[in-house]
């Protein structure tokens, strides 16, 4: 039996051919070392080998091709926001500032439901209402679906005014 050496690197035929050649080197060598052979077995062993190859073919690999390299993760540019300016972005020590005094703060809410997003507001209101905990306390899921299916501006507007409304009771 010949060595075949591996070609293009798909496949190598010296292991797809190896079990074909086993069964016809047996069948001539069992050929070859019993002399009285009959015809009758002659036949069968012809047979045999014929529905040896016909199986043998069905279980043939065409190739071993090389798995395709992984996709590449789409970059996504990140979104451009908007800076606050230096006076909005001012951080204060909620403690250190009067209770009526109006603060900045970033309410961020995420994402609760699937048909959510995670978003983030800036509120203004009044330290009392961040000292207390009074945005917490009202705070319910009637206001939560209202803020979050609005748009952006529209959200904002709303979650202001029911703040406003906080600081009025």
């Amino acid at each position: 039996m010949a060595k075949i050496l591996p070609t293009d690197g798909n496949w190598i035929p010296e292991s797809c051919s190896f079990p074909e050649d086993v069964m016809i080197d047996m069948l001539e060598e069992l050929s070859r070392d019993v002399p009285n052979l009959m015809h009758k077995e002659y036949l069968a062993l012809v047979a045999l080998q014929s529905k040896w190859m016909a199986k043998l073919a069905n279980r043939q690999p065409v190739t071993n091709p090389i798995p395709p390299p992984p996709k590449k993760p789409k970059k996504i540019p990140p979104k451009q926001q908007e800076q606050p300016s230096e006076e909005e972005r001012r951080e204060v020590y909620i403690d250190d500032v009067d209770d009526n005094e109006m603060v900045n703060n970033r309410i961020y809410i995420p994402r609760l439901r699937p048909a959510w997003r995670a978003r983030h507001f800036n509120i203004l209101m009044r330290a009392l209402i961040i000292k207390q905990g009074l945005l917490n306390k009202h705070i319910h899921w009637q206001i939560l679906d209202k803020i979050m299916s609005a748009p952006d501006a529209e959200g904002q507007a709303e979650l202001q005014a029911f703040v406003d409304n906080i600081g009025r009771l």
